[in-house]
């Protein structure tokens, strides 16, 4: 790792800054900076979160994270290219409603804060397939959000949405009521409409392409005619400038330096821009401690305040954008791999409901299929079920095994092959 932040700091040094370079298609020096941020961040909590090195199961070099200089180099990677001024949040308040979502749906890459994308278009035949991706039952393999980490987005007052006692029995409208707009702009709610056929309507979540409900439509065209292979133009977001406040404030605070400052350079923008009172907390959030930060990987719980809105805040912000394994990973909370997966919440058996309230029914569970147009009909089996029996939130019993081997990979047996002296990771020889 000493080298690779040699390179890294060779890439900040050399790299142009020019405005020629400032065109989200070549690497400058900014994107390498919060590259630079994102690898030292890792390899910063990496060594604090984990008590032995995975590779070799011993104890690491004490000198090797000697005066957290990983969390520092982070931190003033992200200072100096925030310092610099070249990007900001895409915020318009008249926009909150759709302003996050645009990241994503854009013809045109938002250039104010998407630093680095892949830059597709329609007339020159430069196209891709995510519409499809997210709207195909066979395809996409039924993405959806768990209800779980549906219930951690705050209300638009800054109120946690677990603090009132039925939040698990809400039903599917309630749960998108004065909440943090991402949320609708993540996934279907009740006021979704798309195309179809060229005509304007409300579309609820299709429960055959989703496993939960919870539909993702973050990165989607709203319009059924794009749905099929390869033919969708908007561009697609590799880098954006979120992510440097997320590792500049996570950086800070796990260098015991947050405070006002860094807040309102940093989360406080982000939940203003998705209508969310920017305030502060104070109180810890039991349900998102408990429910996410304290598992049975042997980590303590996390009681510092700031670093679990910090934690929120990235989850939310970067949901979906390929961060989410590497943060598990380095939190040393890969166990939560292996949580339950839970949906929506069903009040009765053989009852179908209407989930945005358009006059037709979309989802029944049951015991055996019935005929309804439009219905979607979940039968009660092994595999999916209600949590309570004849009520409760939807329950899909997917295996997973995630364990402490797997926090890291194997080396290559063709790897080894070539060079015997490597060794293996201990875990897995």
């Amino acid at each position: 790792m000493e080298r690779v932040l040699e390179d890294l700091n060779y890439a900040c040094e050399h790299c142009y800054t020019s405005e020629a370079w400032v065109d989200n298609q070549k690497i400058n020096r900014y994107i390498a900076l919060a590259i630079k941020s994102r690898i030292c961040l890792f390899e910063g909590t990496y060594r604090k979160y984990h008590r032995v090195d995975p590779s070799t199961g011993k104890a690491w070099d004490p000198e090797y994270n000697k005066d957290n200089k990983w969390l520092r180099e982070a931190a003033d990677a992200c200072e100096e290219l925030m310092e610099a001024g070249v990007y900001s949040l895409v915020n318009s308040p008249a926009d909150v409603a759709t302003q996050y979502r645009s990241l994503f749906t854009s013809p045109s890459v938002l250039k104010q804060e998407v630093m680095w994308a892949r830059e597709y278009n329609d007339e020159k035949n430069v196209r891709h397939d995510v519409t499809w991706y997210f709207t195909s039952g066979s395809m996409g393999q039924g993405w959806s959000l768990d209800a779980d980490f549906v219930y951690t987005y705050l209300n638009r007052d800054g109120s946690r949405f677990t603090d009132r006692t039925d939040y698990k029995s809400t039903t599917y409208a309630e749960q998108f009521e004065n909440r943090d707009y991402r949320l609708q702009q993540t996934v279907i709610s009740p006021e979704y409409r798309k195309l179809v056929g060229g005509t304007s309507k409300l579309f609820a979540p299709d429960l055959s392409v989703s496993y939960t409900g919870y539909q993702v439509i973050k990165f989607n065209i709203d319009d059924d005619s794009y749905e099929a292979s390869g033919i969708c133009w908007n561009c697609l977001p590799i880098l954006r400038y979120a992510e440097v406040l997320l590792n500049y404030a996570e950086a800070k605070a796990e260098l015991g330096e947050f405070d006002d400052a860094v807040w309102d350079k940093t989360i406080k923008p982000l939940r203003e821009r998705a209508g969310v009172d920017g305030t502060r907390p104070t109180k810890i959030d039991e349900y998102l401690q408990n429910a996410y930060y304290s598992t049975d990987d042997g980590n303590p719980k996390i009681t510092d305040c700031d670093i679990l809105e910090i934690r929120r805040e990235r989850a939310i912000e970067l949901l979906l954008e390929g961060r989410r394994y590497d943060d598990l990973m380095r939190w040393h909370l890969g166990g939560l791999l292996n949580k339950q997966w839970y949906g929506i919440y069903i009040g009765e058996v053989d009852k179908a409901y209407d989930l945005n309230n358009d006059g037709v029914n979309d989802v029944c569970v049951t015991d055996k299929a019935g005929s309804e147009p439009g219905v979607k009909y979940i039968v009660r089996n092994s595999e999916r079920a209600l949590e309570d029996g004849a009520s409760g939130r939807l329950v899909y019993n997917l295996q997973r095994y995630f364990n402490e081997q797997r926090y890291v990979h194997p080396i290559p047996k063709t790897a080894l092959d070539k060079n015997p002296d490597l060794g293996q990771n201990v875990a897995w020889k």
